[in-house]
């Protein structure tokens, strides 16, 4: 974890350096949204949660630039019918809600004139919570979830620049694709599978 965080503060000076080199803006935003998860496997449906946080715009050489962020993001499944179980009791209407703090690494391409971003990117998620939720709000803790998440991430994203604002909306929609299993398969609570996250986000922000 310290040598994630010393990497990540000396890339952002290096990218800052190379930003002021080359006299151009270097932007910082919050953004929030709508995502839609699903779990790979057979054991899960779709289940819609919430995504946001803050990023930094790094312009590097050309038309490309560098965008790492750090967002709350939820993600999980629903339980298909009868298939969360505590010993021999099976229940309806279960989910397993994860909350994440993701820290997503995006190499963009700008198409001008329109200012239209395409990325892809590395995405590392530190797990914050993970709990089974069984019919009205009765939980149980989801110790078979990992710690950490590694996935992968591509979209689009467009800036609208205002004449004289100070401040550009920002609308981005993106692609998570899990490249590692999240579940440990030490929890009876859930089968023993490979279960990958995957998600697809909406967000809209605002860039100063």
């Amino acid at each position: 974890m310290k040598n994630i965080i010393v990497s990540v503060v000396f890339m952002f000076v290096v990218l800052a350096a190379n930003a002021q080199q080359r006299k151009e803006k270097i932007g910082f935003g919050i953004q929030a949204g709508w995502s839609m998860s699903r779990i790979s496997g057979d054991t899960f449906d779709g289940k819609a949660g919430f995504v946001g946080g803050v990023h930094a715009n790094f312009p590097v050489v050309g038309n490309f630039y560098v965008q790492p962020e750090a967002n709350f993001q939820q993600l999980g499944g629903k339980y298909k019918s009868d298939a969360f179980a505590i010993g021999d009791i099976r229940y309806r209407d279960a989910e397993l809600n994860m909350n994440y703090l993701s820290v997503p690494v995006l190499i963009k391409y700008r198409l001008q004139p329109i200012d239209l971003d395409i990325f892809v990117g590395p995405q590392v998620a530190f797990k914050l919570s993970a709990k089974n939720k069984v019919g009205e709000g009765e939980t149980y803790d989801a110790y078979n979830v990992k710690n950490t998440d590694i996935a992968g991430v591509y979209g689009l994203e467009y800036c609208l620049r205002l004449p004289e604002s100070r401040v550009d909306p920002v609308l981005n929609a993106r692609y998570l694709t899990g490249f590692t299993n999240f579940a440990n398969g030490e929890d009876p609570n859930m089968p023993n599978e490979s279960y990958r996250n995957n998600a697809l986000v909406f967000m809209l922000g605002i860039r100063f």
